[in-house]
Order: C-alpha cells, then sequence, then structure tokens
C-alpha cells in the first residue's frame, strides 16, 4: 500500500509533511509507513479517502482498477474536491534574543550553547532523529556524561 499512497503524493505534488497535514496525522506516522516501519492503520485509510473522495477505494486498498473512481476519470483530475484548499505549512525561523550575548562572547558552536541551556533547564538530549530524502532515517544518541 505503501507505493500506493507514494502514487498518491506524486499524482497530488505532495511532500510528506504536506500529505500527513492533509490527512491529519503526524508527519513521523507517513514515515513510517513509506519506511515500511509501519502499515497504515485502519484509520488512517480513512482519513486518506475522507480528505481525497475521488480515490477509488479498490485501488488503494487491493491495487485492483485504476487510482480515480470512474466518476473522476480525467488523469488530470486533482483528488482534493474544488471547494477544500491544499493545507499551507509555514516555517519559520526563532528570531535569536537581543542582547543575549555580546558579540566578543558569542560561542563558534551555538549548538554547544543549546545544550547547556536546555541542561540547565534540567532537560537533556536522549535521542537525535534525521530523515533522509529515500525514506530512510537514522537515530543518534548522545554519549552519558559522567557515567551516568
Amino acid at each position: 500500500m505503501k507505493e500506493r499512497i507514494l502514487q498518491i503524493m506524486a499524482h497530488e505534488q505532495l511532500g510528506q509533511a504536506q500529505f500527513a497535514a492533509a490527512i491529519g496525522i503526524q508527519r513521523a506516522g507517513v514515515s513510517h509507513i513509506l519506511s515500511g516501519r509501519n502499515k497504515p492503520s485502519l484509520e488512517v485509510v480513512q482519513k486518506i479517502l475522507t480528505r481525497f473522495p475521488k480515490l477509488n477505494p479498490d485501488w488503494l486498498l487491493t491495487g485492483q482498477g485504476e487510482m480515480l473512481r470512474a466518476e473522476a476519470s480525467s488523469a488530470q483530475a486533482s483528488l482534493f474536491p474544488s471547494e477544500t484548499p491544499l493545507p499551507e505549512i509555514k516555517i519559520t525561523p526563532k528570531e535569536p534574543e537581543e542582547n543575549s550575548t555580546k558579540p566578543e562572547e558569542k560561542q563558534p558552536y551555538p549548538e554547544a550553547d543549546i545544550a547547556v541551556k536546555t541542561e540547565a533547564e534540567g532537560k537533556r538530549v536522549e535521542r537525535i532523529m534525521v530523515f533522509y530524502s529515500d525514506n530512510t532515517f537514522e537515530i543518534f544518541v548522545p554519549e552519558k556524561a559522567g557515567g551516568e
């Protein structure tokens, strides 16, 4: 089914984040399905069929028949109903705090400053996940300091 989900995404020209937002699930859920880690749940299938009403349910579930329902036979027809716009995803960078450090006090590695701040707040990094465009990912776990 992941191949058919990829076909839907390609047909609608949606990335993983946009597709996840369109059907109302977390981006990690889509990533896990596309990587083969998880199979789509019934709830995810229902959300896909609800959001893309022109999709042929038989095709989505079994691969049988055409991708679009007979009444939506045009290959260029969008799966989104015309009254339903695509979700807009905005990513805005966080603005640096003014006067937080003097220019001469800036550290050469700003990520070290982040680590110090989070540890001071009682937080520590447990793992970092990196997702690649080929639907693979890596998990990095920092070494624990002081034999924790």
